[in-house]
């Protein structure tokens, strides 16, 4: 599928872009030369801008610690003639990004922030896409190849940064060059459509495998215009990679293009393989390296299973991709005890943002180091062991001091934002008047995913700096201190564009420091701000007499502006008055920091008037701890709230909110009466809501079972295959009617076959949403081979709970399981069970052989204290009554909706705390490794993330590729 954001891309000035783009360059291919590692030859000469980066005076060296080449032995990897096994992670984006707010190029410190962040994990390799980044007719004019066979050297300044700073840490690269999926930085269909082809044409057709071979050249030939050493001949680059998940890939193809890269490197490995298993021909070809397997999710004993077929055939072994939502003990400990695993690369990680907290991305598997929330935090952990355990030494360093990049006083009140600092655990913000002691903005430390505070007391004269802490509670170094005096402060790092007005003649030049900004071609630049009610300008140069700074009214007329040196060696032009500030560069200066103050307009009255609006008072009948809301006040900084019971006691508060809604974590009580009640606040005084508490009663609990399924309303076979949908990524399962002779009733029953995957199942999308809200859990009747666990999936409040059930001797069994045994399953994101909107039951299979899974009387339970006797009833409805009727084919997912006169197991009537079972039972929890999930519509969803499933799939997709 073609990705929206690859569309989004302006042919104008770009955030991060350096300096007007060079006229491109067409490739001809005959130059390219290797031999015995040296580079003979060049593929297209420096664009202007290498050239700048390449003769610009480094305000630091680069260094690297990458001195010897990995090489292969038969099925391991070698470094310096020991074993060398990987501790990986994904971080495509480094020589493209889509995460900016549109595709641009990432900034420095973003590359340089995760890397680092990695490094400290023990991380010492990292697989990334940067250098596959191709585009067709300028639909992507950021790519190093916008046009076929047309190539913008200019791209490679994020890529020769990502190539050397990896160097500087000692980490290693896999790079694919091109991708099965047609995402924003492009992938194979761009050698065959421009060509008139089709995209199967890529591995057979002689004009796009040389298209391909083109592209490579022009990679691979790259000489790092930061280093001067050549990709070919830099042993941070330990593979190239033909792809990523190829899917159509023959052997002569890969025999072809493992010879075209070798000729030109030939101390680096070469790579390739295909999304969830192992590509025959990868196997058989007899001069590829490495073979990559991709796992979504995946288990210990399957990686271990695809690493014994790949190193009997001679190769190494990696798993390339694996969802960082799985890393746990349970899946890398064994793995990293089995030598034929070369490398475990989760998939993906981000860093800290450029202005504030860490880069989202919404597709499931993102991470961050060394964890933004608890469950991160848990992985992060295991990741670390893992490289422990594979023997790499994680390195001690100290924290680096955060950044705040603004004070903004709104309404009397300030709000610090700041940039966080790689191996942060959490922040610590702080405030000073006068000569007084610092003292603390907040009465408890900051999570690691903060950047932003408000200080509700803001004090007169406030001055603020921030500091990380790292995993023991130890705080670093402070930032720069930051005396807004009353106003707003603007702090930009010059990074990039984003914050500027305009620049002329200068360029965000790379250092191992990150990035500056320097005069391009000898001559002055400059770079301006616009800034209402500019009042002061402070900049870091490292050559203060190079620097010169101007103002403007109109930001068209400049006259300089008088300044002084401080101490530290900053340009500061005090009492402006205009709205536009630049600075002019001359020489070899560069510029490190621009710190802008400007007025602030305090309120004179108190907030305006307000409403409560969501739940109004008097509501009743709420099942969940509701989002609060309220109307806007005029001239507020920001909203207090408190929740408090019939009795007056406080259930919840909050202060500080700048938003107009907020929900609580806390777990309402049932049937029982709440006040709630907002004050708005600015920097004159507090305003109460209309009307001052509003009141809502939480439903009571249920004294009737709710009948889930009983089997009884299928006609026949068909019906309830129709319903019961099975994941096609799993092993086959067929449905049938069966009976359950303790009831005499009828029964789902499921053939099935765990051969390959090691998992099967079905899913069931019910036809109207359910509501469980009030039950203690879940009571069914089932059958199945001991042995074999059974997984109950649910899907409530459109995330995704599941629970193993043991199955050990014969017969039926019925089990009792609460709600509180269910849980995210490994692969899914964090989140908080809410019943009362179920969409979705599935049934999933774990281990080998094959066998029959029979189910009977799936029914909700209640406390004893409240039952009520339940007729047979409809399912999904409590009690009896008809239920709606629809034919077959009704409902969503194709399930047809079934009623009739199931019973409900006397278990259904018992409060649940732990799994309690009847019959032949173990209380033995066995844990079904990481399964997946069954998703319909999984394109849709897919075009909003970066990356995994092609436009072809349209329905249900393999289990834990879901999104």
């Amino acid at each position: 599928m073609t990705t929206p954001t690859a569309t989004s891309v302006s042919s104008h000035d770009h955030p991060s872009r350096t300096t007007p783009r060079p006229t491109r360059t067409r490739s001809i291919r005959v130059c390219a030369v290797v031999a015995t590692g040296v580079l003979l030859g060049s593929f297209a000469p420096l664009s202007p801008h290498q050239a700048e980066a390449a003769s610009a005076a480094p305000r630091a060296e680069w260094t690297t610690q990458n001195t010897e080449f990995v090489t292969r032995d038969a099925s391991r990897l070698q470094l310096g003639g020991e074993t060398f096994r990987a501790s990986g992670a994904n971080i495509y984006w480094l020589g493209l990004d889509e995460n900016v707010g549109g595709v641009d190029y990432p900034t420095f410190f973003r590359i340089k922030d995760t890397l680092d962040s990695a490094h400290r994990a023990g991380i010492t390799v990292v697989r990334s896409h940067m250098a596959t980044s191709t585009a067709q007719d300028d639909a992507n004019t950021l790519a190093l190849m916008p046009s076929l066979g047309e190539y913008d050297d200019d791209a490679f300044a994020t890529i020769d940064f990502a190539v050397a700073y990896a160097g500087s840490l000692g980490i290693r690269l896999i790079l694919p060059l091109t991708d099965e999926w047609e995402y924003y930085h492009g992938g194979h269909r761009d050698f065959t459509t421009p060509l008139g082809l089709e995209s199967a044409d890529f591995y057979t057709d002689p004009r796009a495998i040389a298209a391909y071979q083109d592209y490579v050249d022009h990679v691979v030939g790259r000489t790092n215009a930061l280093t001067g050493v050549p990709y070919a001949e830099d042993p941070t680059i330990m593979a190239w990679e033909l792809g990523n998940e190829l899917e159509g890939m023959t052997l002569p193809w890969i025999d072809e293009q493992v010879a075209h890269i070798k000729q030109q490197a030939p101390s680096q490995l070469v790579a390739a393989g295909r999304r969830f298993d192992i590509d025959p021909d990868t196997l058989a070809a007899t001069a590829l390296d490495i073979v990559d397997v991709h796992y979504y999710p995946p288990t210990a004993a399957r990686v271990s299973a695809d690493a014994a077929t790949v190193t009997a055939a001679g190769k190494v072994y990696i798993a390339g991709e694996y969802a960082s939502t799985a890393a746990t003990p349970a899946l890398l400990s064994p793995l990293a005890q089995d030598p034929a695993v070369s490398g475990m690369f989760a998939w993906s990680l981000f860093g800290h943002d450029d202005r504030a907290g860490l880069v989202p991305h919404d597709d499931g598997f993102t991470f961050h180091l060394p964890g933004g929330t608890p469950s991160e935090e848990s992985r992060a952990e295991a990741i670390r062991q893992y490289a422990r355990d594979i023997g790499v030494v994680l390195p001690a360093l100290p924290l680096e001091a955060p950044l705040v990049t603004s004070v903004q006083r709104a309404q009397g009140i300030s709000t610090i934002t700041w940039r966080g600092t790689a191996g942060a655990a959490g922040y610590v913000v702080e405030r000073q008047v006068a000569d007084q002691s610092w003292t603390t903005v907040t009465e408890e430390a900051l999570g690691a995913s903060a950047g932003t505070v408000t200080d509700i007391e803001s004090p007169a004269g406030a001055s603020y700096r921030v500091r990380a802490l790292d995993g023991t509670g130890t705080t670093g170094p402070a930032s720069d201190i930051v005396h807004p005096d009353g106003g707003d402060v603007l702090v930009d790092p010059v990074q990039d564009w984003r914050l500027s007005s305009e620049h002329d003649g200068v360029t965000v030049a790379a250092d191992p420091d990150g990035g500056s900004v320097t005069a391009t071609d000898g001559t002055p630049g400059t770079v301006a701000w616009q800034r209402a009610g500019l009042t002061r300008a402070e900049l870091q140069v490292d050559e203060p007499a190079a620097a010169r700074i101007e103002t403007s009214a109109d930001g068209s007329t400049w006259v300089p502006a008088a300044t002084v040196v401080t101490d530290e060696g900053s340009v500061v032009a005090d009492g402006l008055a205009d709205d536009h500030v630049r600075v002019v560069l001359t020489g070899d200066a560069h510029l490190t920091r621009a710190t802008l103050r400007s007025a602030a307009v305090d309120p004179t009255t108190a907030p305006g008037a307000f409403s409560l609006q969501a739940p109004l008072d008097e509501t009743t009948g709420i099942t969940s701890t509701p989002d609060f809301a309220w109307t806007a006040a005029t001239d507020a900084a920001y909203y207090r709230f408190a929740l408090t019971n019939a009795e007056g006691t406080v259930v919840a508060s909050a202060d500080g909110l700048t938003g107009t809604s907020y929900r609580p974590d806390v777990t309402l009580v049932p049937g029982t009466t709440y006040q709630w009640s907002v004050e708005a606040v600015n920097g004159v005084g507090t305003t109460t809501s209309v009307p001052t508490t509003a009141s809502f009663a939480t439903r009571p609990l249920p004294t009737e079972a709710l009948v889930v399924e009983d089997f009884e309303e299928y006609a026949d076979d068909a019906a309830l295959t129709s319903t019961y949908v099975r994941n096609t990524g799993g092993g086959a399962v067929t449905p049938t009617l069966g009976e359950n002779p303790s009831t005499g009733s009828q029964a789902g029953q499921f053939a099935y076959d765990l051969a390959g995957p090691g998992y099967a199942g079905v899913v069931r999308t019910l036809a109207e949403p359910q509501d469980w809200w009030g039950y203690t859990g879940l009571s069914l009747s089932l059958r199945a081979p001991a042995g074999d666990d059974v997984t109950v999936q649910i899907v409530a409040g459109g995330s995704y709970f599941e629970t193993t059930l043991p199955v050990e001797g014969e017969g039926w069994q019925q089990i009792d399981v609460p709600f509180n045994a269910f849980a995210p399953p490994a692969w899914a994101g964090d989140a908080v069970l809410d019943p009362s909107s179920v969409t979705q039951l599935a049934f999933y299979l774990g281990g080998d052989g094959a066998g029959e899974l029979l189910v009977d009387d799936v029914v909700t339970t209640v406390d004893p204290a409240a039952v009520v006797p339940v007729d047979p009833g409809t399912p999904g409805t409590p009690g009896g009554g008809a239920g709606p009727a629809a034919g077959p084919g009704s409902g969503g997912g194709g399930a047809v909706p079934v009623s009739g006169t199931g019973t409900v197991p006397a278990s259904a009537t018992t409060a649940s705390t732990g799994l309690s079972f009847t019959g032949s039972t173990s209380t033995t929890a066995l844990a079904l490794a990481a399964l997946a999930s069954v998703i319909a519509g999984a394109v849709a969803l897919r075009a909003a993330r970066r990356r995994r499933l092609a436009s072809t799939i349209t329905a249900v997709v393999e289990r834990g590729e879901a999104s």
